[in-house]
Protein backbone atom coordinates (compact mmCIF):
# COMPACT_ATOMS: atom_id res chain seq x y z
CA UNK A 1 0.00 0.00 0.00
CA UNK A 2 1.45 3.43 -1.16
CA UNK A 3 0.14 5.80 1.48
CA UNK A 4 1.69 8.94 -0.19
CA UNK A 5 -0.73 8.27 -2.94
CA UNK A 6 -3.12 9.95 -0.74
CA UNK A 7 -1.48 12.94 0.28
CA UNK A 8 -3.29 14.87 -1.17
CA UNK A 9 -5.08 14.47 -4.65
CA UNK A 10 -5.27 17.70 -6.04
CA UNK A 11 -6.71 16.89 -9.65
CA UNK A 12 -9.57 14.04 -8.59
CA UNK A 13 -10.26 16.45 -5.12
CA UNK A 14 -10.67 13.27 -3.02
CA UNK A 15 -9.79 15.39 -0.09
CA UNK A 16 -12.20 18.42 -1.14
CA UNK A 17 -14.62 18.26 1.37
CA UNK A 18 -11.48 18.31 3.94
CA UNK A 19 -9.58 20.65 1.92
CA UNK A 20 -12.57 22.86 2.07
CA UNK A 21 -12.25 23.56 5.67
CA UNK A 22 -8.30 23.62 4.99
CA UNK A 23 -6.83 24.55 2.39
CA UNK A 24 -4.38 26.58 4.59
CA UNK A 25 -2.96 23.32 5.77
CA UNK A 26 -2.24 20.32 3.89
CA UNK A 27 -4.08 17.27 4.37
CA UNK A 28 -2.01 14.44 6.52
CA UNK A 29 -3.68 10.72 7.65
CA UNK A 30 -2.85 7.31 9.29
CA UNK A 31 -4.25 3.91 8.42
CA UNK A 32 -3.38 0.41 8.87
CA UNK A 33 -3.57 -2.97 6.29
CA UNK A 34 -6.70 -5.30 7.42
CA UNK A 35 -6.21 -8.37 5.43
CA UNK A 36 -9.79 -9.32 3.57
CA UNK A 37 -8.99 -12.16 1.70
CA UNK A 38 -12.63 -14.05 1.86
CA UNK A 39 -14.32 -11.20 2.61
CA UNK A 40 -14.54 -9.43 -0.73
CA UNK A 41 -17.76 -7.57 -1.74
CA UNK A 42 -18.96 -7.65 2.23
CA UNK A 43 -20.28 -4.79 3.97
CA UNK A 44 -18.12 -2.87 6.22
CA UNK A 45 -18.47 -0.23 8.88
CA UNK A 46 -15.45 1.93 10.49
CA UNK A 47 -15.76 3.89 13.29
CA UNK A 48 -13.90 6.78 15.60
CA UNK A 49 -14.12 9.05 18.17
CA UNK A 50 -12.74 12.41 17.55
CA UNK A 51 -11.75 15.02 19.47
CA UNK A 52 -10.32 18.70 18.81
CA UNK A 53 -10.01 21.60 20.36
CA UNK A 54 -10.84 23.71 17.02
CA UNK A 55 -7.71 26.58 16.84
CA UNK A 56 -9.08 27.83 13.39
CA UNK A 57 -11.86 27.67 10.95
CA UNK A 58 -9.67 24.58 9.11
CA UNK A 59 -9.70 22.17 11.90
CA UNK A 60 -11.16 19.13 10.68
CA UNK A 61 -10.99 14.89 9.99
CA UNK A 62 -12.88 12.47 8.24
CA UNK A 63 -12.56 8.52 7.68
CA UNK A 64 -11.09 6.86 4.49
CA UNK A 65 -10.97 3.52 3.46
CA UNK A 66 -9.20 2.12 0.17
CA UNK A 67 -9.42 -1.60 -1.39
CA UNK A 68 -6.23 -2.82 -2.96
CA UNK A 69 -5.11 -5.99 -4.72
CA UNK A 70 -1.33 -7.12 -4.65
CA UNK A 71 -0.77 -2.75 -3.38
CA UNK A 72 -2.92 -1.86 -6.27
CA UNK A 73 -5.50 0.71 -5.46
CA UNK A 74 -9.27 -0.16 -6.57
CA UNK A 75 -11.41 2.62 -4.93
CA UNK A 76 -10.66 5.21 -2.18
CA UNK A 77 -14.10 5.57 -0.15
CA UNK A 78 -14.42 8.63 2.74
CA UNK A 79 -17.36 9.50 4.54
CA UNK A 80 -17.31 13.97 4.39
CA UNK A 81 -20.68 13.81 5.98
CA UNK A 82 -19.92 12.78 9.82
CA UNK A 83 -17.86 16.21 9.91
CA UNK A 84 -21.25 18.66 8.88
CA UNK A 85 -21.93 17.60 12.92
CA UNK A 86 -18.61 18.11 14.05
CA UNK A 87 -18.26 19.84 17.68
CA UNK A 88 -15.46 21.54 18.85
CA UNK A 89 -14.78 20.66 22.38
CA UNK A 90 -16.34 17.49 22.22
CA UNK A 91 -15.95 13.76 21.42
CA UNK A 92 -17.80 13.14 18.22
CA UNK A 93 -18.51 9.86 16.50
CA UNK A 94 -16.87 9.42 13.09
CA UNK A 95 -18.71 6.78 10.80
CA UNK A 96 -17.85 5.25 7.84
CA UNK A 97 -19.92 2.40 5.53
CA UNK A 98 -19.08 0.71 2.34
CA UNK A 99 -18.51 -2.28 0.44
CA UNK A 100 -15.08 -4.80 0.11
CA UNK A 101 -14.15 -4.44 -3.81
CA UNK A 102 -14.57 -7.63 -5.34
CA UNK A 103 -11.26 -8.14 -6.20
CA UNK A 104 -9.60 -6.96 -2.55
CA UNK A 105 -7.40 -8.62 -1.09
CA UNK A 106 -6.39 -6.14 1.89
CA UNK A 107 -8.19 -2.74 2.94
CA UNK A 108 -6.60 -0.20 4.17
CA UNK A 109 -8.93 2.00 7.15
CA UNK A 110 -8.04 5.04 8.92
CA UNK A 111 -8.63 8.79 8.78
CA UNK A 112 -7.78 12.48 7.42
CA UNK A 113 -6.76 15.51 9.08
CA UNK A 114 -5.85 18.82 8.48
CA UNK A 115 -5.75 22.22 10.48
CA UNK A 116 -3.99 24.00 13.41
CA UNK A 117 -4.68 22.14 16.91
CA UNK A 118 -4.81 19.30 18.92
CA UNK A 119 -6.26 15.95 17.36
CA UNK A 120 -7.72 13.02 19.71
CA UNK A 121 -8.80 9.86 17.97
CA UNK A 122 -10.04 6.58 20.17
CA UNK A 123 -11.63 3.58 19.86
CA UNK A 124 -10.99 3.17 15.55
CA UNK A 125 -13.20 -0.36 15.39
CA UNK A 126 -13.99 -1.56 12.17
CA UNK A 127 -16.86 -4.35 11.62
CA UNK A 128 -17.35 -6.73 8.34
CA UNK A 129 -21.09 -8.06 7.76
CA UNK A 130 -19.87 -11.54 6.29
CA UNK A 131 -22.07 -14.13 5.11
CA UNK A 132 -22.08 -15.79 7.99
CA UNK A 133 -23.13 -12.60 10.01
CA UNK A 134 -21.43 -9.57 11.31
CA UNK A 135 -18.42 -10.39 12.92
CA UNK A 136 -15.20 -6.95 14.02
CA UNK A 137 -12.05 -7.31 12.75
CA UNK A 138 -9.71 -6.62 15.24
CA UNK A 139 -7.49 -3.61 14.75
CA UNK A 140 -4.00 -3.95 16.26
CA UNK A 141 -4.13 -1.04 19.25
CA UNK A 142 -7.44 0.51 17.39
CA UNK A 143 -8.45 1.49 21.42
CA UNK A 144 -4.46 2.84 21.80
CA UNK A 145 -3.86 1.32 25.26
CA UNK A 146 -0.62 0.03 24.06
CA UNK A 147 2.25 2.93 23.39
CA UNK A 148 3.45 1.10 20.38
CA UNK A 149 2.15 2.72 17.42
CA UNK A 150 3.86 0.51 14.86
CA UNK A 151 0.43 -1.36 13.65
CA UNK A 152 -0.65 2.02 12.49
CA UNK A 153 1.04 3.93 9.08
CA UNK A 154 1.41 7.97 8.74
CA UNK A 155 1.70 9.88 5.56
CA UNK A 156 2.73 13.57 4.50
CA UNK A 157 2.81 14.19 8.32
CA UNK A 158 4.32 18.48 8.69
CA UNK A 159 7.99 18.01 10.49
CA UNK A 160 6.30 20.10 13.04
CA UNK A 161 3.37 17.69 13.86
CA UNK A 162 3.86 15.54 17.06
CA UNK A 163 2.32 11.97 17.35
CA UNK A 164 1.91 10.19 20.74
CA UNK A 165 -0.33 8.07 22.59
CA UNK A 166 -1.56 10.26 25.63
CA UNK A 167 -3.65 9.80 29.16
CA UNK A 168 -4.39 13.36 28.89
CA UNK A 169 -7.71 12.66 26.88
CA UNK A 170 -9.62 9.98 26.43
CA UNK A 171 -12.87 8.22 25.06
CA UNK A 172 -12.60 5.21 27.09
CA UNK A 173 -10.21 2.99 28.64
CA UNK A 174 -6.77 5.10 29.72
CA UNK A 175 -5.26 6.25 26.29
CA UNK A 176 -5.64 7.69 22.91
CA UNK A 177 -4.18 8.51 20.12
CA UNK A 178 -2.91 12.21 20.02
CA UNK A 179 -1.83 14.26 16.99
CA UNK A 180 -0.69 18.00 17.91
CA UNK A 181 -0.45 19.65 15.44
CA UNK A 182 -0.80 23.33 17.48
CA UNK A 183 2.78 24.28 16.62
CA UNK A 184 2.30 24.37 12.12
CA UNK A 185 2.54 27.19 10.41
CA UNK A 186 -1.03 28.57 9.35
CA UNK A 187 -1.09 30.37 6.16
CA UNK A 188 -3.26 33.48 5.53
CA UNK A 189 -2.74 33.44 1.57
CA UNK A 190 -6.02 33.56 0.22
CA UNK A 191 -7.37 35.91 3.48
CA UNK A 192 -5.05 38.27 3.10
CA UNK A 193 -6.82 41.51 3.17
CA UNK A 194 -3.72 43.80 2.74
CA UNK A 195 -2.88 42.11 -0.71
CA UNK A 196 -7.02 41.39 -1.44
CA UNK A 197 -7.98 42.54 -4.85
CA UNK A 198 -11.43 42.19 -7.04
CA UNK A 199 -12.39 42.19 -10.86
CA UNK A 200 -15.25 42.24 -12.49
CA UNK A 201 -14.37 39.35 -15.13
CA UNK A 202 -17.14 38.00 -17.58
CA UNK A 203 -20.04 39.06 -15.01
CA UNK A 204 -18.58 37.09 -11.90
CA UNK A 205 -16.36 39.01 -9.21
CA UNK A 206 -12.56 37.05 -9.53
CA UNK A 207 -10.55 37.40 -6.28
CA UNK A 208 -6.94 37.66 -6.55
CA UNK A 209 -3.73 38.61 -4.15
CA UNK A 210 -0.73 40.40 -5.59
CA UNK A 211 2.51 40.06 -3.78
CA UNK A 212 6.35 41.08 -4.95
CA UNK A 213 7.55 42.90 -7.85
CA UNK A 214 8.84 42.58 -10.85
CA UNK A 215 8.06 40.41 -13.86
CA UNK A 216 3.98 39.31 -13.53
CA UNK A 217 3.78 35.67 -12.62
CA UNK A 218 0.13 34.25 -12.28
CA UNK A 219 -0.66 31.54 -10.64
CA UNK A 220 -3.68 29.00 -11.00
CA UNK A 221 -4.23 26.49 -8.71
CA UNK A 222 -6.89 23.30 -9.00
CA UNK A 223 -10.09 22.05 -8.30
CA UNK A 224 -12.05 22.88 -5.42
CA UNK A 225 -8.90 24.61 -3.67
CA UNK A 226 -7.60 28.15 -4.40
CA UNK A 227 -5.06 30.69 -3.94
CA UNK A 228 -4.04 29.05 -0.78
CA UNK A 229 -2.80 25.98 -2.50
CA UNK A 230 0.31 28.16 -3.09
CA UNK A 231 1.06 28.31 0.51
CA UNK A 232 4.35 26.88 -0.26
CA UNK A 233 5.43 28.79 -3.05
CA UNK A 234 4.38 32.37 -2.99
CA UNK A 235 6.79 33.52 -0.46
CA UNK A 236 9.47 31.71 -2.62
CA UNK A 237 8.16 33.31 -5.83
CA UNK A 238 7.46 36.63 -4.67
CA UNK A 239 11.16 37.68 -4.00
CA UNK A 240 11.69 37.57 -7.61
CA UNK A 241 8.73 37.90 -9.40
CA UNK A 242 5.24 40.04 -9.15
CA UNK A 243 2.70 37.28 -8.03
CA UNK A 244 -0.75 37.41 -8.46
CA UNK A 245 -2.46 34.76 -7.43
CA UNK A 246 -6.28 33.88 -8.28
CA UNK A 247 -8.80 31.97 -7.11
CA UNK A 248 -10.68 30.91 -10.58
CA UNK A 249 -14.23 31.48 -10.69
CA UNK A 250 -16.47 29.78 -8.01
CA UNK A 251 -13.14 28.98 -6.08
CA UNK A 252 -12.19 30.70 -2.83
CA UNK A 253 -13.95 34.40 -2.63
CA UNK A 254 -14.54 34.60 -6.20
CA UNK A 255 -17.92 34.26 -7.56
CA UNK A 256 -19.67 31.97 -10.18
CA UNK A 257 -23.07 32.28 -12.50
CA UNK A 258 -24.40 29.26 -13.63
CA UNK A 259 -22.33 29.23 -17.20
CA UNK A 260 -21.58 25.20 -17.55
CA UNK A 261 -17.58 25.05 -16.50
CA UNK A 262 -15.04 24.25 -18.93
CA UNK A 263 -11.11 24.91 -18.75
CA UNK A 264 -11.76 27.11 -21.87
CA UNK A 265 -14.60 29.27 -19.94
CA UNK A 266 -11.42 29.53 -16.71
CA UNK A 267 -9.06 30.60 -19.50
CA UNK A 268 -11.01 33.02 -21.25
CA UNK A 269 -11.59 34.61 -17.42
CA UNK A 270 -8.16 35.10 -17.21
CA UNK A 271 -7.44 36.78 -20.60
CA UNK A 272 -10.04 38.97 -19.81
CA UNK A 273 -8.01 39.16 -16.03
CA UNK A 274 -5.29 39.62 -17.48
CA UNK A 275 -6.47 42.69 -20.11
CA UNK A 276 -8.13 44.38 -17.52
CA UNK A 277 -4.55 44.82 -15.65
CA UNK A 278 -3.09 45.70 -18.71
CA UNK A 279 -0.68 42.69 -18.67
CA UNK A 280 1.17 41.04 -21.90
CA UNK A 281 3.71 38.49 -21.94
CA UNK A 282 3.09 37.50 -18.01
CA UNK A 283 4.72 34.14 -16.66
CA UNK A 284 2.03 31.31 -15.81
CA UNK A 285 2.13 28.52 -13.32
CA UNK A 286 -0.92 26.51 -13.41
CA UNK A 287 -1.33 23.11 -11.16
CA UNK A 288 -3.47 20.18 -11.83
CA UNK A 289 -6.77 22.16 -13.16
CA UNK A 290 -4.91 25.05 -13.20
CA UNK A 291 -2.21 23.25 -15.83
CA UNK A 292 -4.81 22.57 -18.29
CA UNK A 293 -6.62 26.36 -17.78
CA UNK A 294 -2.45 27.85 -18.42
CA UNK A 295 -2.49 25.19 -21.72
CA UNK A 296 -5.67 26.67 -23.37
CA UNK A 297 -4.18 30.09 -21.95
CA UNK A 298 -1.49 29.64 -24.15
CA UNK A 299 -3.03 28.00 -27.20
CA UNK A 300 -5.49 30.72 -27.79
CA UNK A 301 -3.51 33.84 -26.73
CA UNK A 302 -0.10 33.37 -26.80
CA UNK A 303 0.93 36.44 -26.77
CA UNK A 304 -0.22 36.46 -23.34
CA UNK A 305 2.06 34.28 -21.50
CA UNK A 306 5.46 34.36 -21.82
CA UNK A 307 6.70 31.40 -20.24
CA UNK A 308 4.36 28.24 -19.27
CA UNK A 309 4.97 25.70 -15.98
CA UNK A 310 2.20 23.09 -15.92
CA UNK A 311 2.00 20.86 -12.69
CA UNK A 312 0.09 17.63 -13.18
CA UNK A 313 -1.99 18.51 -16.23
CA UNK A 314 -4.13 16.51 -18.83
CA UNK A 315 -5.50 17.06 -22.33
CA UNK A 316 -8.64 14.77 -21.84
CA UNK A 317 -9.85 12.55 -19.26
CA UNK A 318 -9.39 8.47 -20.58
CA UNK A 319 -7.68 5.43 -19.68
CA UNK A 320 -4.43 6.11 -21.24
CA UNK A 321 -4.43 9.78 -19.52
CA UNK A 322 -6.16 8.65 -16.07
CA UNK A 323 -5.29 6.32 -13.49
CA UNK A 324 -8.54 4.38 -13.63
CA UNK A 325 -9.86 4.55 -9.78
CA UNK A 326 -9.86 7.92 -10.06
CA UNK A 327 -12.62 7.89 -11.98
CA UNK A 328 -14.10 5.59 -10.30
CA UNK A 329 -13.83 7.47 -7.34
CA UNK A 330 -15.46 10.51 -9.16
CA UNK A 331 -18.29 9.12 -10.23
CA UNK A 332 -19.48 7.49 -6.62
CA UNK A 333 -18.95 11.06 -5.15
CA UNK A 334 -20.98 12.40 -7.97
CA UNK A 335 -23.71 9.89 -7.82
CA UNK A 336 -23.64 11.13 -3.76
CA UNK A 337 -23.63 14.57 -4.47
CA UNK A 338 -26.54 14.15 -7.02
CA UNK A 339 -28.98 12.80 -4.34
CA UNK A 340 -27.73 15.52 -1.64
CA UNK A 341 -27.98 18.37 -4.22
CA UNK A 342 -31.63 19.57 -4.31
CA UNK A 343 -30.50 22.37 -7.42
CA UNK A 344 -28.17 20.48 -9.21
CA UNK A 345 -25.96 23.47 -9.50
CA UNK A 346 -24.27 22.29 -6.06
CA UNK A 347 -20.84 24.00 -6.94
CA UNK A 348 -18.27 20.90 -5.89
CA UNK A 349 -21.02 18.78 -7.86
CA UNK A 350 -20.50 21.15 -11.25
CA UNK A 351 -16.29 21.12 -10.75
CA UNK A 352 -16.57 17.10 -10.49
CA UNK A 353 -18.86 16.71 -13.46
CA UNK A 354 -16.25 18.41 -15.32
CA UNK A 355 -13.18 16.52 -13.91
CA UNK A 356 -15.08 13.61 -15.53
CA UNK A 357 -15.50 15.28 -18.59
CA UNK A 358 -13.24 17.74 -19.63
CA UNK A 359 -10.67 19.15 -21.19
CA UNK A 360 -10.91 18.18 -25.03
CA UNK A 361 -7.23 19.57 -26.20
CA UNK A 362 -5.69 17.50 -29.60
CA UNK A 363 -2.32 16.67 -28.68
CA UNK A 364 -1.49 18.64 -32.21
CA UNK A 365 -3.60 21.48 -31.27
CA UNK A 366 -0.25 22.48 -28.57
CA UNK A 367 1.57 23.18 -31.49
CA UNK A 368 -0.15 26.91 -31.38
CA UNK A 369 1.67 27.39 -28.00
CA UNK A 370 4.49 29.33 -28.90
CA UNK A 371 6.25 29.97 -25.45
CA UNK A 372 8.45 27.33 -23.29
CA UNK A 373 7.06 25.19 -21.39
CA UNK A 374 7.88 23.23 -18.52
CA UNK A 375 5.74 19.99 -18.39
CA UNK A 376 5.66 18.41 -14.56
CA UNK A 377 4.16 15.51 -12.62
CA UNK A 378 4.61 13.48 -10.21
CA UNK A 379 5.98 9.82 -10.18
CA UNK A 380 3.52 8.76 -8.31
CA UNK A 381 0.75 11.13 -9.90
CA UNK A 382 -3.46 10.17 -10.94
CA UNK A 383 -1.86 11.61 -14.66
CA UNK A 384 0.27 8.99 -16.29
CA UNK A 385 3.14 9.45 -17.01
CA UNK A 386 3.41 7.92 -20.52
CA UNK A 387 0.44 10.96 -20.76
CA UNK A 388 2.80 14.02 -19.37
CA UNK A 389 5.25 12.83 -21.86
CA UNK A 390 2.57 13.43 -25.05
CA UNK A 391 1.91 16.74 -23.53
CA UNK A 392 5.91 17.61 -23.37
CA UNK A 393 6.82 15.95 -26.68
CA UNK A 394 3.67 17.98 -28.26
CA UNK A 395 4.73 21.62 -27.48
CA UNK A 396 7.86 22.91 -29.69
CA UNK A 397 9.25 23.97 -27.05
CA UNK A 398 8.16 21.77 -24.41
CA UNK A 399 10.30 20.57 -21.47
CA UNK A 400 9.61 17.08 -19.41
CA UNK A 401 10.12 16.62 -15.60
CA UNK A 402 9.22 13.92 -13.59
CA UNK A 403 9.59 14.14 -9.27
CA UNK A 404 10.81 11.24 -8.27
CA UNK A 405 8.66 10.04 -5.22
CA UNK A 406 6.48 12.42 -5.64
CA UNK A 407 2.49 12.73 -6.13
CA UNK A 408 -0.12 14.81 -7.70
CA UNK A 409 0.45 17.25 -4.56
CA UNK A 410 4.35 17.29 -5.18
CA UNK A 411 3.77 21.23 -4.64
CA UNK A 412 3.16 20.62 -1.02
CA UNK A 413 5.21 17.39 -0.58
CA UNK A 414 8.82 18.74 -1.74
CA UNK A 415 8.13 22.59 -1.75
CA UNK A 416 12.04 23.17 -2.18
CA UNK A 417 12.51 21.26 -4.68
CA UNK A 418 9.61 21.90 -7.20
CA UNK A 419 10.49 25.69 -6.26
CA UNK A 420 13.87 25.24 -7.29
CA UNK A 421 12.72 23.96 -10.43
CA UNK A 422 10.03 27.08 -11.12
CA UNK A 423 12.62 29.66 -9.99
CA UNK A 424 15.40 28.21 -13.07
CA UNK A 425 13.00 27.49 -15.60
CA UNK A 426 11.33 31.25 -15.52
CA UNK A 427 14.69 33.10 -14.93
CA UNK A 428 16.48 34.22 -18.27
Amino acid sequence: MKAILFAGITWLTILSSLSAKSQATPSSLFFQNVDVAGYQKASFTLECWFYAERTDLNTGSLLMAISTEKGKQLNVMFDKYSMESFQPGQWNKLTLSGKIDKRADMLSVGALYSGKGKFFYDDIKLTIKSKEGEQGRTLQNGDFEATDLAPWKFANTPAAVNIAVTDTLVHTGKQALCIDASKIASYTYGNNDTAAHYATINGNRIYYETYGTGTPLLLLHGALESIQAFGNQIPTLSRQFKVIAVDTRGHGRSTADTTRLTYELYAADMYQLLNTLKLDSVNVLGWSDGGNTGLILAMQHPEKVRKLAVMGANLYNDHTAIQEWVNDTLRQQIKRLEQTSSSGYDFELRVKRTLLTEPHVLPASLQAIKCPVLVMAGEKDVIKEAHTELIANSIPNGHLLIFKKATHDAPREIPDQFNKAILDFFHP
